[in-house]
């Protein structure tokens, strides 16, 4: 399996296999985002999407679509994976921790932060990941 991000002037040339894989997950919050706002920040340099690919048959297949970004706290800098997409994490995580690892430290992150499902615990806790909260959510505009 390989990691690699999608150079943002290449962004147009891939979209067309991103997509239908990342909208499962940026289609968890359509009040917050779509994918048409993350493909409009990606081109911008606002998003950094990245591909887990594997190679059959020497055609390369994508198996996973993440984003990053950055974002500056007060005290402190994060490299957030906001989206995750796709299969076989388990196979994939020790290829992509230490690249994210690494990303995060040459951009002066004091820790990566990430949202996904509980049921990730299992597999994150291996890169001492630990959950620090549940988010509750009340809609007001439902009312």
């Amino acid at each position: 399996m390989n990691f690699m991000p999608i150079p943002k002037d290449h962004i147009d040339s891939m979209w067309e296999h991103v997509e239908p894989i990342i909208k499962r997950a940026v289609g968890l919050t359509p009040d917050r985002i779509s994918t048409e706002d993350l493909y409009e920040a990606a081109k911008k340099g606002s998003y950094l999407i990245w591909l887990v690919t594997e190679e059959r048959d020497k055609v390369q297949f994508i198996q996973s679509v993440l984003t990053t970004r950055l974002a500056d706290y007060p005290k402190s800098r994060a490299l957030c994976i906001d989206f995750v997409a796709g299969t076989r994490m388990k196979e994939w995580l020790p290829i992509v921790m230490p690249v994210l690892e690494e990303l995060g430290k040459t951009n002066k992150c004091s820790h990566i932060e990430g949202y996904g499902r509980r049921a990730w615990t299992k597999y994150l806790g291996e890169y001492d990941w630990k959950p620090r909260h549940i988010q509750f959510e009340k809609r007001l505009d439902n009312e």
